[in-house]
């Protein structure tokens, strides 16, 4: 990871930033350092750049619903930039006022092409209308309406309850149409009020009297015919026109290509989120970069040089002892397939720079300790099975990262169900009670002897990995301590003490065992290492005496904890083996099959949840504990913010 610094033309740092924010390799922080202090100290530069952009999107949005936004973004001149950068209240202020003047313009335009299009929709309404109105039937009909054509199936049903009474509808459209009603004098002022009750409109107030008149005289009504034909023409030409635009988009193009520059420029600088020093005369930028994406940085920049004509200062630095939080990537795990596991280890801790990611140690260890407790030959190739189905079908969320544990759950169930000799709870199948590894019933302590070198083996390679952190983390008398030398010796030391007094069964005697020094001796050790530290970096204190006796202590009570605490491992391998004899006992009123059934159906849900929470205790607490810390940051980079329209 590379520390990069990027100093600029307050002009020029919309533009590195929207650059940045596109290649999404770089992360943004806080500028810091000697330097930086100084500069601060000549005055940073406010602005309210997320008022600006907010007043500015306001009118700009309207703008923008209309047709004169269609224009691509123009980049302002060096001299408009720094205009900008000196007073941007000014500029923005400028451009509002322009935006009012093209509003007005724009209505104008609106308003006109409203016009011509109600004329055109009258004028279209009265050639059809003389199309469809014959003069014979116009002089014979009782009354003639104008019928929304939705509601023509129940006006003809009220209107054919009087056999003397016929009607007949003519579309003019898709929605309206013109109905004719024929029948006796008798039967207008009923039908009148039909008319009235399904708003059927009167057809003087669709056409004028001169219009019906001319549907009438036949002799000049083609004539008229063509005569709106010519007119509906002229409308349609001029409503398809796009003049007016054509205009304004002439008048204020160049305008409004430099504004949306500017309000994408407004956008990016009205991000809070984004650590920038402004200065009256610079910017700074600072962030970090994965190593293999220096050269990607290094040609961002040289083409903004080559665009702009500018300079731009960047320099590299690794890490100091003055940075903090230090970004590290997620990690890539090989095969692809286990890449969901990972969230197995950053549910403990993001790791930081100082120390090893154990992102495959995670996966094997908790699984191990899984497969102790819950060996079952049967049962594990489901779950191994489940999990191959799940990380097929789901790719991302919850369901993924399961299914992608589950696949090494199964394997070691599989495993250890081999060394137990258990098939669906079915025991002695494969080796008839001659199995490599002690059954949990019959052979408990030997089992809990098992359990015991395990747990050993596993804090003391936690205490290794405890001890690489401190030294990478540039505490070297660390390695003696609690989470190095020390507490392994003690670790070792008890655990020989303990297998001594099993074998001998005399407490006194094992207080002279050698193991018994060696626990002692990494008391001490544990006890002297901040005292040692201390001396060696000349800060000694009498307080430092607390602190080693505290270490004393914390190693005694911890490591002892520690190793004990994996007797649990014992517990459910026993209560897992229980289930078997558990449907054995069943087997006599139940019978063979429906026993084990229901003991499996048992096993494959409260044990193997609780199995499972008992491996990420041992996992977190016993194992993790010694050497992982996981106050890393993850690095997330810079992205550039894409608005909504």
């Amino acid at each position: 990871m590379k520390k990069f610094t990027i100093i600029t033309a307050p002009e020029y740092e919309p533009q590195i930033l929207e650059a940045l924010g596109r290649a999404n390799v770089v992360q943004l922080k806080a500028v810091s350092g000697v330097d930086i202090e100084k500069l601060k100290k000549t005055g940073e530069r406010v602005v309210d750049f997320k008022g600006l952009y907010k007043e500015f999107r306001e009118e700009y949005s309207v703008l923008e619903k209309g047709k004169l936004l269609d224009l691509e973004s123009m980049d302002l001149d060096a001299e408009k930039l720094r205009e900008f950068t000196e007073d941007p209240s000014r500029e923005v202020n400028g451009y509002l006022e322009r935006f009012k003047e093209i509003q007005d313009k724009i209505r104008e335009a609106e308003d006109k092409r409203e016009e011509i299009e109600k004329r055109l929709i009258e004028a279209r309404v009265r050639l059809e209308s003389l199309r469809a109105l014959q003069p014979e039937e116009l002089k014979t009909c009782l009354t003639v309406g104008f019928v929304d054509l939705g509601v023509q199936k129940r006006l003809e049903e009220y209107l054919q309850r009087f056999e003397d009474l016929s009607i007949k509808i003519i579309e003019i459209s898709e929605e309206k149409g013109y109905i004719f009603v024929f029948g006796p004098e008798k039967r207008r002022e009923w039908v009148e009020t039909i008319f009235l009750i399904f708003e059927v409109d009167d057809i003087f107030k669709v056409l004028n009297t001169r219009d019906i008149l001319l549907a009438i005289e036949s002799r000049r009504r083609e004539e008229v015919i063509n005569e709106y034909e010519e007119e509906v023409k002229n409308l349609q030409a001029l409503a398809e026109r796009e003049g007016e635009y054509d205009t304004l988009k002439t008048e204020y193009g160049p305008f409004l290509s430099k504004a949306k520059f500017l309000e994408n420029m407004l956008r990016i600088l009205s991000d809070e989120s984004v650590p920038v020093l402004r200065t009256n005369v610079i910017s700074v930028m600072q962030g970090w970069i994965l190593n293999d994406k220096v050269q990607v940085l290094n040609q961002i920049m040289t083409n903004l040089q080559e665009e702009t004509g500018e300079l731009f200062f960047i320099q590299y630095e690794d890490p100091g002892h003055e940075d903090h939080a230090i970004p590290t990537p997620e990690p890539v795990m090989t095969p692809s397939i286990i890449q969901p596991a990972w969230k197995l280890t950053s549910l403990r801790g993001w790791p930081s720079v100082h120390e090893l990611n154990p992102m495959y140690i995670t996966i094997l260890v908790f699984s191990f300790q899984f497969g102790l407790m819950y060996g079952d030959i049967g049962q594990g190739a489901i779950f191994l099975i489940a999990g191959i189905i799940l990380s097929r079908k789901f790719k991302r969320g919850m369901m993924s990262k399961l299914g992608t544990l589950f696949m090494p759950m199964g394997i070691f169930a599989i495993l250890f169900g081999i060394g137990y000799d258990s098939i669906f709870l079915k025991e002695g199948l494969l080796f008839h009670h001659h199995q490599f590894m002690p059954n949990p019933v019959s052979e408990t302590t030997t089992l809990m002897k098992w359990v015991f070198k395990i747990a050993t083996a596993e804090i003391v390679f936690g205490l290794v990995l405890g001890a690489i952190n401190q030294w990478k983390a540039g505490h070297k008398w660390g390695i003696l301590g609690e989470h190095g030398l020390g507490m392994i010796l003690y670790v070792l030391g008890l655990s020989l003490s303990v297998f001594e007094f099993i074998r001998t069964n005399d407490f006194m005697g094992t207080l002279g065992y050698w193991g018994f020094y060696v626990m002692l001796g990494g008391m001490l050790l544990a006890m002297l290492e901040p005292i040692i530290a201390a001396v060696t970096g000349g800060h000694f204190s009498i307080e430092v005496i607390g602190e080693g006796v505290g270490a004393l202590l914390m190693t005694f009570v911890e490591g002892l904890a520690n190793l004990f605490s994996f007797l649990r491992i014992v517990a459910f391998a026993l209560a897992h083996a229980s289930l078997a004899g558990a449907a054995h006992q069943l087997a006599g009123f139940m019978g063979d099959i429906p026993s084990l059934i229901l003991m499996n159906l048992i096993a494959m849900s409260f044990e193997f949840m609780s199995s499972g929470v008992q491996s990420l205790r041992l996992l977190y607490y016993e194992f993790m504990g010694k050497f992982y810390h996981g106050d890393g940051v993850p690095f997330r980079p810079y992205r550039l913010r894409i608005r909504r329209s």
